[in-house]
């Protein structure tokens, strides 16, 4: 099990170590304004956050699976 204190290419990012802030943050190189944006879409289990899925402009699909 891992105990948040595992290092780079964890498959799993303890409780301990995520904060949730109302905060927009922007990860990346910023698009210019003609560009289209990726599409993001949280897939939810009552007020639990089941999957996060995200389809980046190019076409590929990431999907991050939330396990509490």
């Amino acid at each position: 099990m891992d105990d948040g204190l595992s290092g780079a290419g964890s498959l799993v990012v303890s409780g301990a170590r995520v904060r949730v802030s109302g905060e927009a943050v922007r990860v990346g190189p910023v698009r210019a304004p003609d560009e289209p944006a990726p599409k993001i879409e949280v897939v939810r289990n009552g007020d639990a956050i089941q999957t996060i899925q995200i389809v980046c402009t190019c076409g590929e699909r990431i999907c991050i699976r939330c396990d509490y």
